[in-house]
């Protein structure tokens, strides 16, 4: 049995040094991506995730003179705060966290300018209540890794209500495959929860379930419209049993703003986001929808202001943008909080 015993400790030290874990396809994808547009900073700023595809590496800062990423980057819970947030909710307290991409995140625009940080002080002041904004928006993230850190991180928190804010990566192509065909050919490939500590665990559980190459055929959306809906349904499903409402919120891309673009105009996810949203309210007693579409204010932002000062790029905004999103967030929850 000692002999037994060496020999697996021997193996398990060996398949640590000489065969290290190779990040799964989403990640390395994401950071091609990244290094593709120059954003090496951003490719520093995030860590292979087995759950989430990746992560923001924990408790990261990046020089004020560096863009779009810069300033706080992530507390130490990969959350972009700059403090870390108690597992234990205060009993007065009201919580609110945010899932989002890059939007919610604040690309280009401080931790302290983000629509999330804004909205968090208006709804403070206004209502006179404890209420914690949580920014989980993780750049480059679909829905569907969203709903994944709600259901292995998020509800930890133990939020009163839930903002997501998607629909544009969703759409992106990276292989044949999409986010959820990724996600369970990677859980195949792990050992269970209680060995996956174990490297050689890893390698054996890998050689039961081989894997094909994905880079070959048609490419496809990392979201189908279908599969974004499900994902809102699989989130609904998550939150119904513990009395958490969910409010999506419709974000401005710059085309749904131009002049020559109709005012009802929208894209496939973001109809099927309206449509999940008027599904299901926050509330009806007082009446307050579950959706928030931010199109109309960009708009009106655009026509009074001008693109340049409003966008980015066709879906980042500039700090006056999230200065008016988050004016518009503590209205529609204003009620909400106080009822």
């Amino acid at each position: 049995m000692g002999s037994t015993l060496m020999a697996l400790v021997t193996a398990e030290l060996l398949s640590r040094v000489f065969v290290p874990p190779q990040p799964n396809i989403r990640f390395q994808q994401d950071v091609d991506e990244l290094r593709g547009l120059s954003l090496n900073d951003a490719a520093q700023m995030i860590e292979n995730d087995p759950e989430l595809f990746w992560r923001l590496v924990p408790d990261t800062r990046i020089s004020a003179d560096a863009w779009p990423f810069f300033g706080v980057i992530s507390n130490r819970q990969s959350l972009r705060e700059d403090h870390d947030i108690p597992l234990q909710k205060p009993q007065s307290e009201t919580r609110v966290l945010f899932l989002g991409d890059s939007c919610t995140f604040g690309y280009g625009v401080a931790q302290d300018q983000t629509f999330v940080e804004q909205a968090q002080a208006l709804l403070r002041e206004r209502t006179g209540r404890p209420v914690e904004c949580i920014n989980a928006g993780v750049p480059g993230y679909t829905l569907f890794q969203g709903y994944r850190y709600l259901a292995t991180q998020g509800l930890r928190y133990q939020p009163d209500l839930v903002v997501l804010n998607f629909g544009w990566n969703d759409a992106t192509m990276w292989d044949r495959l999409g986010d959820r065909e990724h996600y369970a050919r990677s859980m195949a490939a792990q050992p269970p929860a209680p060995l996956r500590w174990s490297r050689l665990c890893q390698l054996l559980w890998g050689l039961r379930s081989p894997t094909t190459p994905v880079s070959s055929g048609e490419l496809r959306p990392r979201l189908l419209p279908t599969e974004f809906a499900q994902t809102l349904d699989d989130i609904h499903t998550l939150l119904e049993g513990q009395h958490i409402p969910v409010l999506i919120l419709v974000w401005p891309l710059r085309m749904n703003t131009e002049p020559t673009t109709p005012t009802d105009a929208r894209t496939e996810l973001q109809s099927e986001m309206i449509a999940f949203g008027q599904t299901h309210p926050l509330s009806t007693e007082p009446e307050i929808g579950g959706v928030l579409d931010l199109v109309p204010l960009g708009r009106e932002l655009v026509r009074e202001r001008g693109t340049q000062a409003i966008y980015f790029d066709p879906g980042h905004v500039t700090p006056a943008a999230h200065r008016a999103i988050a004016v518009a967030i503590a209205d529609h929850l204003t009620a909400w909080l106080k009822r």
